[in-house]
C-alpha cells in the first residue's frame, strides 16, 4: 500500500538508533513556535524565511530533548498590528509550556511574545543584541522599539542587554537605558570581564524571576545579518553567552531568536 511509504521528513541515512530531534517525541519538554514575520525591518527583508530553515536544521540534529513542533503563527502580510496581536494571543495560550522556543522573524515579534508570556506575572528579559532597541519613531515601522515596549510592560522586572556595540547606537540610548534601569554590557565589557563574569552578574540580577531569553543575530559578526555589521562578538562567543545565560538560574519560560 502506497501510504505505508509516506514520511514527513525524509531520512537518507537509515540508522534506526540515530534518533533526531523531531522524531517521535515521548513527553515533550520544549515547544517550537515559528513567527515568519519581517514587516518591521528598516533594512533588508528575509528573516521571514528563518523559522522554516531553523526548523529544518533543528529536526536534523541528534535528539537531546523531546520537542513538539507547534507550527507557525499565521501572520498577515502588510498588517503589523494584527500580526503582533496574533503573536501575543498565541503565546499567551501556550503558557502551560515550561520552555518555549520561538524563532523569528524580525525582532519586533519579541515584544509581543513577551507580553503573552508575562500576562499576570513578573518575567525578566535578557537579550543578546548589538542595539538597545529603545527607539521612539515619528512614523513608520522598525524593530528597534522592542526593548522599550518590553520595559513599558515589564514594570520593575529586570532587563539586561548583552553585546551592545558602542559605535552602533546613538548616545541618547545609553542615557535612556540607565534612566529605565536597563543593565547593559558592551562588546568591550565582554572582552574585559569575560563571558563567565558577565553571566554570573546577569544571573544574580535575574535569579528571583523566570526569564525570557532573546537572541538577536546581529550580536555576532556574520554575513547574513540584516544589515551586516562588524565589531561584534564572534559566532562562538555569542553561542556560548546564550547557552550560559540560558542554563543559569530559573529555567527561562521562553527563548526567542530573530
Amino acid at each position: 500500500m502506497a501510504g505505508g511509504y509516506l514520511t514527513k521528513r525524509t531520512k537518507f541515512l537509515k540508522d534506526p538508533l540515530d534518533v533526531r530531534t523531531c522524531d517521535a517525541p515521548n513527553a515533550p519538554s520544549v515547544a517550537f513556535l515559528g513567527v515568519p514575520w519581517d514587516g518591521a525591518v528598516a533594512g533588508r527583508p528575509g528573516a521571514r524565511y528563518a523559522p522554516a530553515a531553523i526548523r529544518s536544521v533543528l529536526c536534523s540534529l541528534p535528539k537531546r530533548f523531546d520537542l513538539e513542533d507547534l507550527g507557525d503563527v499565521d501572520v498577515v502580510v502588510g498588517d503589523a498590528e494584527e500580526t503582533w496581536r496574533r503573536i501575543e494571543e498565541t503565546v499567551k495560550s501556550l503558557s502551560r509550556w515550561r520552555q518555549l522556543l520561538i524563532a523569528g522573524g524580525d525582532h519586533s515579534i519579541t515584544a509581543f511574545a513577551y507580553r503573552g508570556l508575562a500576562e499576570g506575572r513578573r518575567v525578566g528579559y535578557v537579550v543578546l543584541d548589538a542595539h538597545f532597541d529603545l527607539r521612539t519613531t515619528s512614523e513608520g515601522l522598525t524593530s528597534g522599539i522592542t526593548t522599550r515596549l518590553i520595559r513599558e510592560h515589564a514594570g520593575d522586572a529586570p532587563i539586561t542587554i548583552i553585546g551592545v556595540r558602542p559605535w552602533a547606537n546613538p548616545q541618547y540610548m545609553f542615557d535612556l537605558a540607565k534612566k529605565l534601569d536597563i543593565e547593559y554590557y558592551t562588546t568591550d565589557d565582554l572582552e574585559k570581564l569575560g563571558i563567565e563574569e558577565v553571566v554570573d552578574r546577569v544571573s544574580s540580577r535575574h535569579k528571583d524571576v523566570d526569564n525570557y531569553l532573546s537572541i538577536d543575530l546581529d550580536v555576532v559578526d556574520a554575513p547574513f545579518q540584516l544589515p551586516p555589521h562588524a565589531g561584534g562578538s564572534g559566532p562562538r562567543v555569542g553561542a556560548r553567552a546564550g547557552s550560559r545565560v540560558g542554563s543559569r538560574g530559573p529555567e527561562p519560560p521562553a527563548r526567542g531568536g530573530s
